[in-house]
């Protein structure tokens, strides 16, 4: 091998690893955070310098399919080479469009614009690796000068660009000098794939820098949700609001108010555990919150107040001259109705919002829009207000601090499986020995009618009409005051008798006499005797009718057995002009401010244990047992009375059960007149002494098992 040889072979050696060091350098550029300016200006500057080209373009096709000239690197050979890669030809325009349409690489010579086409082109596929590079670029560029420079022909080599989608969005083209041959075109045409392969390493690398930095920001945003909604302590949400808020929109300082109907008192501030609310900052921050509340609306300053209200401008700088923030944002809190139509126009019956708070944003040496942060903004906001709103519900329940340190009972008894069946079989075994040992009082149930001690029924003596009644409702009257008047019928019936009597014998007379004169002698003495005798009669009854005159002229009358009250309902109305019968009850008296009695009826079901319970107590010195009951006029007041006596036979209601009648005595001085009103109605609880708590609650059921059941 000659030197000349040797020295050919190191500069190809030399060459090619230059080439394979320009595309590591630019395949690393494609990982860094270098942007499109930077990367493309980079990759057309080192394609010149390994190829010695003219110039290198980047053509873009921008949204209405045209190719616009973004990135250039070089300079034209001359004038004419100038015109034809200018945006305004439309040769060369389509030359693109038709590489971008195929994605399909392509050289074409400059003679090609004017008609004379001095080079074949060339199309080759897009390679993406570095060993398909095997001959230098400029191992076949003539050396030998070009004698008119002016218009000296050239190569424009153009390769599709594509991104991660692998869409076409553009090319990459090289100007080359237009003397190279084929195979030295083909090498050129290779390189220009391996640089343009670039470009869709340097989109994916975005797109995934892109997708790393918006699930970063989405696991911010996740972990500011789950913070504030760890608790739901008023006072702890809102400083995990503050923080977290803090963190997210990489503010300065953000600060939660409550809103209590009048103001906005701050509650937290990000990175101060303790702040005094009689401070100057803190006081004109809380008017500032408070102005935004109560008009619900957001303030977003970063200069100039000019296009707010003067009161609430006026609030906004006094407390800026405190703070010297550069960007303050006041957002209102609140539970607002959902947004769907109703067909109820009403603005009387539309929900309003409730308002909860505020939350301030402050920034002190960035102006910051709120359109750079809306996104967060929004998911702050709405997850500050549903956080809030659980809050304050969670705090709004009655006993909520002693029912939060009674939660470790809770967790004690009812943990997990095994806490809950020795739980409810711990209780069950507490029940079973509660119900056999511990004593309870055994009551009987039963329904009472309430009447006086002292009363009387007033029954007429005969038959006859009520003339008169001489009494009013409800008043008081005294022994022997007459009460009623009342004619006697049978009298009356035995006077119409008397007088048709008196008729018959007067007739009968009368006939007797038109006799004598056709009568004979010895009939004459007889007819006389009988007319004498008739006679006789005639005066005798004359006589009792005018005695039954005189009695008829007297009216029998009914008086008051006893001092008392009338307690019949409405006996004025009821009584006057009514026809009685004999031993017909016609009214009561009653003596209402003297002892009570309580009259109950007792079902011989449970009799038995009232008799037990009355022997007991005459057996321990006793001669009653108390009873316990409320009117059914007034239920919710309680009396007590005394059971002495019970009935010997029972007698039954009206439904078919046999019951017994007992006297229950009431102390007057325990007693309301003004709420007793006589026969009402009473239910009534006797107290039949200590028995084991199964058997008081229990009872009746044992009572019929052993009477059904099992009955020997």
């Amino acid at each position: 091998m000659s030197t000349s040889q040797a020295q050919n072979q190191n500069s190809a050696e030399q060459i090619k690893e230059e080439v394979r060091h320009t595309i590591r350098h630019l395949t690393e550029l494609t990982r860094t955070q270098a942007d499109f300016d930077e990367f493309c200006g980079e990759v057309l500057g080192k394609l010149i310098q390994i190829t010695g080209a003219h110039g290198a373009l980047f053509w873009q096709i921008n949204g209405q399919g045209v190719p616009k000239l973004t990135h250039h690197s070089g300079k034209a050979p001359h004038d004419q080479a100038r015109e034809i890669l200018s945006q305004d030809n439309e040769q060369h325009s389509r030359l693109i469009l038709d590489v971008v349409r195929q994605k399909m690489s392509l050289g074409v010579a400059s003679e090609a614009f004017t008609g004379k086409s001095l080079a074949n082109p060339n199309a080759s596929e897009n390679s993406n690796t570095q060993e398909n590079c095997n001959a230098s670029p400029d191992s076949s560029v003539s050396d030998q000068p070009n004698g008119n420079a002016g218009s000296a022909p050239f190569l424009m080599l153009l390769s599709p660009v594509l991104n991660r989608q692998k869409d076409c969005i553009g090319t990459v083209e090289l100007i080359q000098r237009g003397e190279v041959t084929s195979q030295a075109q083909e090498g050129y045409l290779r390189f220009l794939n391996q640089i343009s392969a670039l470009f869709q390493r340097w989109h994916e690398h975005q797109d995934l820098a892109k997708l790393t930095d918006r699930s970063s920001k989405w696991n911010e945003k996740m972990e500011f949700v789950r913070e504030v909604h760890r608790s739901i302590d008023f006072k702890e949400t809102t400083y995990a609001i503050a923080n977290e808020a803090r963190r997210v929109l990489n503010a300065d300082r953000v600060s939660v108010g409550r809103w209590n109907g009048k103001t906005c008192k701050i509650q937290a501030i990000s990175s101060q555990d303790r702040f005094d609310n009689r401070a100057n900052v803190v006081r004109k921050l809380s008017d500032v919150a408070t102005a935004s509340v109560g008009a619900d609306s957001t303030f977003w300053v970063t200069g100039e107040t000019d296009d707010l209200a003067p009161e609430v401008a006026k609030k906004i700088n006094e407390y800026l001259d405190e703070s010297h923030s550069r960007t303050l944002a006041v957002i209102p809190l609140a539970v607002r109705p959902p947004d769907v139509p109703d067909l109820d126009m009403s603005q009387r019956n539309r929900p309003k919002a409730k308002m909860l708070g505020a939350i301030v944003l402050e920034y002190f040496d960035d102006d910051i829009s709120e359109d750079q942060i809306r996104d967060e903004c929004q998911l702050i906001v709405e997850q500050s207000q549903l956080a809030l709103e659980n809050a304050r519900q969670h705090n709004e329940i009655f006993l909520q601090p002693l029912l939060k340190k009674l939660g470790w009972l809770q967790r004690t008894l009812f943990g997990d499986h095994l806490k809950k069946t020795i739980t409810g079989l711990s209780a069950l075994a507490i029940l079973i020995l509660a119900m056999i040992f511990v004593p309870w009082e055994l009551k009987m149930k039963v329904d009472g009618v309430l009447h006086p001690e002292v009363r009387r029924h007033v029954y007429s003596e005969t038959k006859g009409r009520i003339e008169n009644v001489n009494f009013e409702d409800g008043k008081l009257v005294k022994v022997g005051d007459p009460l009623l008047e009342i004619r006697d019928f049978e009298k009356d019936q035995q006077f119409q008798a008397r007088l048709s009597q008196r008729e018959r014998l007067v007739s009968q007379v009368n006939e007797l006499g038109a006799q004598m004169s056709s009568a004979s002698q010895e009939r004459r003495e007889a007819i006389l005797e009988n007319r004498e005798a008739l006679r006789s009669e005639l005066a005798e009854v004359e006589r009792m009718i005018e005695h039954d005159r005189e009695m008829m002229a007297s009216i029998m009358e009914v008086r008051a057995p006893i001092d008392g009250t009338v307690i019949t309902w409405n006996s004025q109305q009821r009584l006057n002009g009514f026809v009685v019968d004999p031993n017909q009850t016609l009214l009561t008296i009653s003596q209402l401010d003297g002892m009570w009695q309580l009259e109950v009826k007792i079902p011989h079901i449970k009799v038995g244990y009232v008799d037990r319970a009355l022997a007991k107590a005459k057996e321990n010195g006793d001669d009653f047992i108390v009873a316990e009951f409320a009117m059914s006029t007034n239920p919710n007041k309680k009396y007590t009375g005394q059971l002495k006596k019970i009935a010997i036979r029972p007698h039954t209601d009206d439904s078919g059960i046999q019951k017994y009648r007992g006297i229950i005595n009431v102390d007057p001085k325990d007693l309301d007149f003004s709420e007793l009103r006589p026969g009402a109605g009473a239910t009534v609880k006797i107290f039949c002494g200590k028995v084991p708590m199964h058997k008081a609650f229990f009872h009746q059921i044992t009572d019929w098992i052993k009477t059904n059941v099992y009955w020997f």
